[in-house]
């Protein structure tokens, strides 16, 4: 079976759902043909095997048509986000050199039948170029093989299984790994995406969750935490929703207590860019349990000085211009991962946030995401995000943005539970109060931008 192809699996199986676009269902059958004009334009435009194409793919019938003929022809697809500006789409143009962009929907009536390859395409070749969020400075472009996908959706598949009425509702970008891999996964699997609506809405995502089935779903803590604010009997999760995977960010305990109260099936997931998506995934029966699961079949896990390191066949091949040398690499050939964290007693990982956000006060660690799951356990705090401020005799303190919901908060109320439950170097010494804490492309917030937005507003606590 040629694992990533869509018109070897529409000869195995036409009629079987492939898509579902604004209600209307696409089989494999329905899809090839499209996908076989669209693989025609690419060759009269003189894009040959190999060549790498770039494009800005949204959530649509489109930009899934055009992934889907490049994966056919064997081009490396070059994802760009589709919020970048155009100065970060030249830099990101300037170093990837496509030989094609797709910068409009490829011909949906073209009749000529594309070629038949006289070969399979090799596992090792890339498939896509997803560049990472910048965390360290300007994105780089992880190079990501055939082999590296197909191995993430054996562990995916290892770890939850499918069932032949699966349906995975795409909200995630396609420009990132997380959006990419629910239509890898399902096209590897034979099973059904459903497109969500092209900027995140609560309503609308619940809406199509009921009318067409859906029973899988992949958010960040954010995406997840608008759901579940819906009024209920707004959001009333179906029977058949078996799992919603939550990861991109720290998964709060009070977001999951919630979760669990309104009977939503969350499983926690840790991943990067570099290991195509998912290193660690909780299980159906770890639901609601802190961690983020064991790690999938078929990667390895280590913590070397705190830091989470990784091996397998998920891993990029490297960077862009890059080998698997030097960094983020190590000697014996691990992936280093730039996330501080451990493991819990039951095997499952726990992610503590990045080394760099690491605070150092008075000679004391402090893991910033642990103090702000612990704020957002306080009344009347819906998000929290802790940074650091220079401190002539600490080295550093340890500040906190908050946003403040309802008439639940009480400064002092917090000061006592700090008191009573945090160690001391962990405590924030000043607290500002934002209306809303700044989140990048992906749904994470930006501490960065965070830190700035608070700078003038920090007060004593």
């Amino acid at each position: 079976m040629d694992e990533l192809s869509l018109l070897a699996a529409a000869n195995e199986a036409p009629h079987r759902d492939c898509l579902v676009v604004n209600g209307t269902i696409w089989s494999y059958g329905d899809l090839a043909d499209r996908v076989c004009a669209a693989l025609s334009a690419l060759i009269a435009r003189g894009v040959a095997p190999g060549d790498r194409v770039a494009l800005t793919p949204r959530v649509d019938l489109d930009s899934i048509v055009s992934l889907y003929a490049l994966f056919e022809l064997g081009c490396p697809a070059v994802l760009l986000h589709p919020r970048l500006s155009s100065r970060e789409q030249s830099l990101v143009l300037e170093e990837a050199e496509p030989v094609h962009v797709i910068a409009e929907p490829l011909p949906r009536d073209l009749q000529t039948v594309a070629p038949q390859r006289s070969e399979s395409i090799a596992s090792d070749s890339t498939l896509a170029i997803v560049y990472t969020s910048g965390s360290k400075g300007r994105p780089r472009g992880a190079r990501l093989s055939r082999r590296a996908f197909i191995a993430s959706a054996s562990a995916h598949a290892e770890n939850l299984d499918w069932r032949p009425d699966d349906r995975w509702l795409l909200t995630m970008p396609l420009a990132h790994v997380g959006g990419l891999s629910i239509v890898t996964r399902s096209l590897i699997a034979r099973r059904c995406v459903v497109l969500g609506p092209t900027a995140f809405d609560p309503r609308e995502v619940a809406q199509i969750m009921e009318t067409q089935d859906v029973t899988l779903l992949s958010v960040v803590p954010t995406m997840l935490r608008r759901l579940l604010q819906l009024a209920q009997p707004e959001w009333k999760p179906g029977t058949g929703l078996r799992a919603v995977l939550v990861g991109g960010a720290p998964f709060p305990d009070a977001l999951r207590e919630l979760a669990t109260e309104r009977k939503v099936p969350t499983l926690a997931t840790y991943g990067c860019t570099e290991a195509c998506s998912q290193i660690s995934t909780q299980t159906p029966m770890q639901t609601g349990q802190p961690g983020s699961g064991r790690p999938v079949p078929g990667v390895d896990v280590r913590i070397e000085s705190g830091e989470i390191q990784v091996r397998g066949d998920v891993l990029m091949d490297g960077y862009l211009g890059e080998d698997r040398s030097g960094e983020p690499w190590t000697r014996d050939g691990w992936l280093r991962t730039g996330d501080f964290g451990s493991f819990l007693p039951d095997g499952q990982l726990l992610v503590l946030g990045r080394i760099d956000d690491l605070i150092v006060t008075g000679g004391e660690n402090v893991a910033p995401a642990e103090v702000e799951a612990w704020l957002e356990t306080v009344p009347g705090i819906a998000m929290a995000c802790v940074f650091s401020q220079p401190h002539e005799e600490w080295g550093e303190e340890v500040c906190a943005a908050i946003v403040i919901e309802g008439a639940e908060y009480s400064g002092d109320a917090l000061r006592d539970r700090m008191t009573n439950e945090l160690a001391t170097h962990k405590r924030p010494r000043r607290i500002a109060l934002l209306n809303a804490l700044p989140l990048n492309r992906t749904g994470k917030v930006d501490r960065a931008a965070a830190r700035s937005l608070s700078v003038s507003k920090l007060r004593p606590i």
